[in-house]
């Protein structure tokens, strides 16, 4: 065998040997950016599950002070009416 013979197979070797540790490489470099993708999702994930449940915790607070604005509503009622009866028993000026 010459030398042109064993150049070309040499050169064809050399040259897929190349493309195959470029693209092996571009694997490498795409597996880990979609790696920092997903821990960046998951982090945002977390963040917004957090601030979905303090959403819950306040529309709770909310809820429970709806009823006891509606006591309070309640009792000021009675209290008026009270205040009221009594003002027309005794015949009291309670303006």
């Amino acid at each position: 065998m010459n030398i042109k013979e064993w150049l070309i197979p040499g050169f064809t070797i050399v040259f897929a040997a190349g493309i195959s540790v470029a693209s092996l490489e571009s694997a490498a470099q795409d597996t880990e950016d979609l790696s920092k993708r997903v821990i960046a999702l998951e982090s945002k994930s977390g963040k917004q599950e957090v601030v979905d449940l303090k959403i819950e915790g306040v529309e709770n607070r909310l809820d429970k002070m709806e009823v006891l604005m509606a006591k309070l509503l309640e009792v000021q009622q009675d209290q008026a009416i009270n205040q009221a009866k009594i003002c027309q028993a005794t015949h009291a000026d309670c303006d």
